[in-house]
């Protein structure tokens, strides 16, 4: 499979992926997960002729090559459940398009991983973590990463269609690229689109025998929301001794879990944090003789 297929391929876990936001690495260094030929991979369909299809900005590049391949990714985030091709979702991804991932995940401190792995300069093919923190600018100054725009220019245009410009334009760097792109976002076009059917990236966590308890009301407007907090607390003033509190905006962590006194809990654990994915360069080169 050669460099190009492979290039669309990373372009086109990013759009299947685009919960994150995503960097590239340039280590120079082989990682052989991206060789290995996952048996129980079914794509649908292999492309194995030498020719390349003429780029399109209508259709996904990955589709010209479906053929088995494993890309490692890095999250920096100790509490992500670092599991692959147990859920519908990233099954199917891997059968229509050859893709399997190896998650990474750090079991102790991330900031210590994160840096440990940028001063190695040997990078994963794909690196996720929160905008904010000080490892973005350190791969783009220290040039381990390469730019989603170049990426999408040479190897699958189609990138342009699927992703949101003002949110581009929002991550772009002062050279002018852009090198990640974002999770847990919002832009006009969002809501242009959506209108008031536009959900939010938090997901509301509801107690069932409460729920049930009070008559399990309707809370879908914000009068019948506040209606529910009412007759919760006027229901259940207290638990174990302690007073009722109607709604928590807390993190889902064991400390504000135990016991649960919150009626109704804002969960910002797995859909709130504000994470982006940077995609090393690394496997484009070192496969470019695969």
């Amino acid at each position: 499979m050669g460099m190009n297929n492979k290039s669309k391929k990373v372009m086109m876990l990013l759009m299947a992926c685009i919960m994150v936001l995503s960097l590239a690495a340039c280590s120079g260094k082989g990682n052989d997960s991206a060789k290995k030929q996952n048996s129980s991979n079914t794509p649908a369909n292999t492309t194995t002729s030498t020719d390349q299809p003429a780029l399109s900005e209508d259709e996904p590049g990955w589709k010209s090559d479906t053929s088995p391949i494993t890309f490692d990714w890095y999250l920096n985030f100790a509490w992500f459940p670092n599991k692959w091709g147990v859920d519908p979702t990233s099954q199917y991804i891997t059968k229509k398009t050859g893709v399997d991932i190896n998650f990474i995940v750090p079991a102790g401190n991330e900031n210590e991983k994160l840096n440990t792995l940028i001063a190695s300069g040997k990078l994963p093919d794909f690196i996720t973590l929160g905008w904010y923190e000080d490892g973005v600018k350190k791969m783009i100054e220290g040039g381990l990463v390469l730019p989603l725009n170049e990426l999408a220019d040479q190897y699958d245009p189609y990138f342009y269609k699927v992703s949101d410009p003002d949110k581009l334009g929002w991550y772009t760097q002062a050279d002018g690229n852009v090198y990640g792109y974002p999770n847990a976002s919002s832009s006009p076009k969002d809501y242009a689109k959506f209108g008031d059917t536009y959900t939010s990236n938090q997901t509301f966590v509801v107690r069932k025998d409460i729920y049930e308890a009070i008559g399990s009301p309707d809370m879908r407007t914000p009068e019948g929301f506040l209606n529910a907090l009412k007759a919760a607390k006027e229901k259940f003033p207290d638990i174990d001794g302690q007073p009722i509190i109607p709604l928590g905006l807390h993190e889902f962590t064991q400390q504000v879990m135990t016991p649960w006194k919150a009626i109704f809990r804002i969960s910002w654990r797995f859909q709130g944090k504000k994470t982006a994915s940077y995609m090393t360069v690394k496997k484009i080169r070192n496969t470019s003789n695969g």
